[in-house]
């Protein structure tokens, strides 16, 4: 069984603890937990084309 939904979440530019740049979809499971999801670099290309 197929279900659909909708996530809040934003493709966000952080720095990690060694101060390097990265990129990651960040989706907001609650007020006080996200969960970070590291795209590969086709997938950051579609969802930046479909933002526009």
């Amino acid at each position: 069984m197929e279900k659909e939904f909708t996530l809040k979440c934003t493709l966000e530019t952080r720095k990690s603890k060694n101060g390097n740049e990265y990129e990651a979809l960040v989706i907001k499971l609650s007020p006080d937990y996200e969960k970070l999801v590291f795209l590969d670099k086709a997938e950051k290309v579609l969802l930046k084309q479909c933002a526009k």
